[in-house]
């Protein structure tokens, strides 16, 4: 037992050393090979530790992040959509902007709570952008999954499970589209208005109402049509603890022809 310990030992050393940043401790020396290895300050040492798995979690973030952004089904022209990029002129352009900053900065809440947001207005008037940049600061800040879809999107999703050769049931895709943290739905009443249509939309926010799961619904129509397209029983349920963001100033788009 003694040889053991002797050959252990002789293989460390320990030495007063000096850290500008900690003072004085014992350094611990290791005989590696032909030389002797280690001694540094082990508060320094602990420091870099942290500092390296800080570095590897903020990495495994963007990389979850780019993942999730890149599935959330956000188009190219807005790829990039953010409330600082949002060009509000009026002045209530910018209480709208503000508006869903905040919608998107207490997302954990309305997550909570299942509230709900309706961007209704004119076309080229920022409302995609908004919703999107909604989505995009959810993901990146809150690490939570959103997906952008137009109605379109969703119907035909629904209609592919009607093929044979589909490996998804409708039921899977009404599973998936109520299961999402947060759904931005937009085009809400620029569909055809068929039966089939108003029936997926029905069960989405009826689904999605029902497991408290929030929706940024952007319509072109004011809340009086959208009543109309979805039955007063969607908005009242849309509109439960919810707001309505009126996009009342003049296209963007016009303005830069």
């Amino acid at each position: 037992m003694q040889s053991i310990a002797h050959a252990l030992n002789s293989h460390h050393r320990e030495k007063q050393e000096y850290c500008p940043d900690h003072g004085q401790y014992t350094a611990i020396y290791t005989w590696l090979g032909d030389r002797w290895v280690g001694g540094g300050c082990p508060h320094c040492l602990d420091a870099k530790r942290q500092r390296q798995r800080r570095e590897d979690m903020e990495q495994r973030r963007q990389q979850r992040t780019q993942t999730m952004i890149r599935l959330a089904g956000i188009p190219g022209r807005y790829q990039d959509a953010s409330f600082e990029a949002f060009d509000a002129e009026a002045d209530a352009a910018v209480r709208v902007r503000e508006a869903c900053r905040r919608y998107a900065e207490t997302f954990p809440e309305r997550l909570q709570n299942g509230t709900n947001l309706i961007l209704s207005g004119g076309v080229g008037t920022g409302k995609t952008h908004l919703g999107c940049a909604i989505a995009r600061y959810v993901i990146a800040a809150h690490q939570r999954q959103a997906r952008y879809a137009t109605v379109s999107d969703a119907v035909r999703q629904v209609r592919r499970t009607y093929d044979r050769t589909s490996e998804q049931t409708e039921q899977d895709v009404f599973d998936w589209l109520a299961g999402l943290p947060l759904l931005v739905l937009d085009e809400v009443g620029a569909q055809t208005g068929s039966e089939h249509e108003r029936m997926v939309l029905f069960e989405i926010f009826n689904r999605r109402y029902s497991d408290m799961r929030p929706t940024v619904v952007i319509s072109n129509l004011g809340c009086q049509d959208l009543t109309q397209i979805l039955g007063e029983r969607v908005i009242d349920r849309l509109l439960e603890d919810g707001t309505a963001l009126a996009f009342t100033w003049a296209s963007y788009r016009s303005g830069k022809r």
